[in-house]
């Protein structure tokens, strides 16, 4: 049962499968830790993860908490870019980085619609299009997902969902307005829809092909040490759900595993679920994928420091060699490549580019 929920049966954890199908995938990371907010993006926590694993970036995904500041992360997309990648941005229109219980105090989605911060986006918009290079944003991570404020949960349900697109539709007209012609925008969805009811669909979130440039999908295994083994679900299982879900949703957008980690100490070591999901990536078992992004990222759950989350590969040894093994080869790539669109007999008129 175990190895069917992680998706082990075939190949052997922690050997690369040896023949690569379509394109390599673009590596990149999110990096963070309970002693920096996860807005710094500290160079030591990305040379920290670069040489645990042995190979460079192609994107970093970082944080922008407008509860710390509405204006464009310069000096952070700067440093990224001075190693050679490609920022992606989580644009977070946020009170703070607690789970939602209700609608956000202040940023929401009506008041984005009316345009109370239209201000603070096209300036936001002005500073991003002094870039020499595209930036990709998104707005609403993990919109699919009740934990976040932007969810239709707390927005009225199927009202919710027809305003969080009518906001990120403003939200990207507004940010190109002051400038931000090179901003690429990004739907990040959650594997699952939670909770799974009918106005809680991905697909009812979706802005847009004319606004839409790139899909993103998260997938957790465990995210405590606390995690049983019948909660821990393989990246197979999640992915061969929403991947042909996306797939139908936009044919002509490529996508990227933007989250994904399993924390130590739950029921399931780390090094086993990151080396069947590694696997599976770089075997190609889904072609429409361009790039994975590992949450390197640790915290505290509660007042027991045995109940603290780590992801973070550096601190892991076992972990380490795993994704050593698996990022030296051809199936990894240091260069993001999201153009030309994937291959199709027809793309609808509403994803035309």
């Amino acid at each position: 049962m175990l190895a069917l929920l992680l998706g082990l049966t075939s190949p052997a954890v922690g050997q690369p499968g040896r023949t690569v199908k379509g394109p390599a995938l673009a590596h990149g990371v999110f990096v963070a830790s309970p002693d920096q907010p996860e807005d710094t993006v500290a160079d030591a926590q990305l040379d920290a993860y670069t040489a645990a694993v042995g190979r460079e970036l192609a994107y970093v995904y970082l944080t922008n908490n407008w509860f710390r500041s509405r204006a464009f992360p310069a000096e952070q997309v700067a440093r990224v870019r001075a190693r050679g990648a490609t920022p992606f941005i989580r644009l977070m229109l946020r009170s703070s980085d607690e789970e939602a219980v209700r609608p956000d105090p202040l940023f929401t989605l009506q008041a984005i619609i009316a345009g109370r911060f239209d201000d603070d986006l096209r300036a936001w918009g002005a500073a991003a299009g002094r870039v020499d290079g595209p930036v990709y944003a998104e707005y609403g991570t993990e919109v699919n997902g009740s934990w976040f404020a932007w969810n239709a949960r707390w927005n009225g349900e199927t009202a919710g969902a027809a305003q969080f697109v009518q906001a990120y539709r403003r939200m990207a007209k507004v940010v190109r307005e002051g400038g931000g012609s090179n901003v690429r925008w990004v739907f990040h969805v959650a594997a699952q829809d939670d909770p799974p009811v009918r106005w809680n669909t991905l697909e009812a979130y979706y802005p847009g092909g004319d606004v839409i440039s790139v899909l993103g999908v998260s997938a957790y295994g465990a995210q405590s040490p606390q995690d049983a083994a019948s909660d821990i679900l393989s990246l197979r299982a999640q992915l061969d759900d929403v991947m042909p879900r996306l797939s139908a949703l936009a044919p002509s957008k490529p996508a990227l595993l933007l989250e994904f980690g399993s924390a130590r100490g739950a029921a399931v070591a780390p090094e086993a679920w990151a080396g069947a999901a590694l696997t599976d990536l770089i075997a190609g078992r889904w072609p429409g994928l361009r790039g994975f992004s590992w949450w390197n990222s640790a915290w505290t759950n509660d007042d027991d420091p045995r109940h603290d989350t780590e992801m973070r590969v550096e601190t892991q040894p076992a972990l380490a060699a795993v994704f050593r093994r698996f990022l030296d080869g051809p199936g990894v790539t240091e260069r993001l490549n999201l153009t030309p669109p994937l291959p199709q007999s027809s793309i609808p008129a509403q994803e035309a580019p």
